[in-house]
């Protein structure tokens, strides 16, 4: 497979155990909101806080692991060219724009996610928060969360290896307000492939 999201929207498939994802960046500082599910049981999905717990960290690059809510490895991560993703946020919503951004209600990744995933019968209160995928973060001296303008550039990539089957949903992120995707959406690239050692199969 391989499919361009186009900006502002987000699409779901299938990814067998052994099989991996390329996430690109395709002009570069575009954000990324990525969830997952097991194929057999979506009772189990993606966990933000496990992913953070039990990698001991809040920033994941190579060799860090996406853990279920369950604490059971779904992804692995062979490759990546930037090294700063998010595993903080929650994907932007119609709350966030009207309230927060105040820009009025419109839809964000979590209502994007909600649609490509409803042929599944997944319902958009079962979305869970994202790995962030290229999105950058920072925490100040008072505690403080922002965003800051991604490091990513044009062709930038994250490579995950799955470790189960899951059903994953990627969207291109729909924030163009603040730093978070430089004010202006673009598209992603997703790959899935065969195997991963480094090189295409």
């Amino acid at each position: 497979m391989n499919r361009t999201i186009a900006p502002k929207s987000a699409i779901a498939f299938e990814v067998r155990k052994g099989q991996s994802i390329r996430v690109t960046d395709v002009e570069g500082s575009q954000v990324a909101d990525f969830v997952a599910f097991r194929l057999d049981d979506y009772s189990e999905r993606f966990s933000q806080a496990n992913t953070r717990c039990n990698n001991q960290t809040i920033r994941i690059t190579t060799g860090h692991v996406l853990y279920s809510n369950h604490s059971n490895v779904m992804f692995r991560i062979a490759e990546d060219t930037v090294g700063v993703h998010d595993l903080l946020f929650a994907p932007c919503n119609w709350f966030i724009y009207d309230k927060v951004l105040q820009v009025g209600p419109r839809n964000g990744c979590l209502e994007n996610l909600a649609m490509a995933l409803r042929p599944y019968g997944i319902p958009q209160a079962a979305v869970p928060d994202p790995f962030n995928i290229f999105m950058h973060t920072h925490i100040d001296e008072q505690h403080r969360l922002s965003i800051k303008k991604p490091l990513s550039k044009a062709g930038d990539c994250i490579v995950l290896v799955a470790e189960m089957d899951c059903l994953v949903a990627i969207t291109s992120c729909a924030e163009d307000v603040s730093d978070c995707n430089e004010r202006h959406c673009t598209p992603i690239q997703v790959e899935v492939l065969q195997a991963w050692n480094g090189e295409e199969k």
